[in-house]
């Protein structure tokens, strides 16, 4: 009366390995290069600066970060780095007696102290 149930045949596999199409087109002319500004690169003056700064001074992170133009995450990072060589070789930080809390708080201080503060920052770039 009716056919015998055949198994249906599976689908054809592609190779697991091999070149595939998209692996065959050229790379498109942007691929590879940024499309944002390189990362701020962070010296090992300027994370002791800003270990300095937090531990000494009691800057907040959120103001230094704005400072050298980095992320609160990224100086939080590098403070922590510095922290665990300076308690490796057995140096302290000792606080001093008056905290900041801003960047204006920090201009003034610097104002006070006699330091050369410039009209206008030139940056490297």
């Amino acid at each position: 009366m009716g056919q015998p149930d055949r198994p249906t045949p599976d689908p054809p596999r592609r190779p697991a390995r091999g070149p595939t199409r998209q692996a065959a087109r050229p790379p498109a002319p942007h691929q590879g290069q940024r499309h944002h500004r390189p990362r701020p690169m962070l010296t090992l003056a300027d994370r002791l600066l800003a270990t300095l700064l937090h531990h000494r001074l009691g800057l907040p992170q959120v103001a230094i970060a704005r400072l050298f133009s980095v992320t609160p995450f990224t100086i939080n990072r590098r403070i922590r780095d510095i922290r665990q060589l300076l308690d490796a070789a057995g140096r302290t930080i000792q606080p001093a007696d008056q905290h900041l809390a801003t960047l204006d708080d920090l201009h003034h201080l610097a104002s006070t102290a006699g330091a050369t503060i410039p009209a206008e920052i030139k940056t490297a770039s």
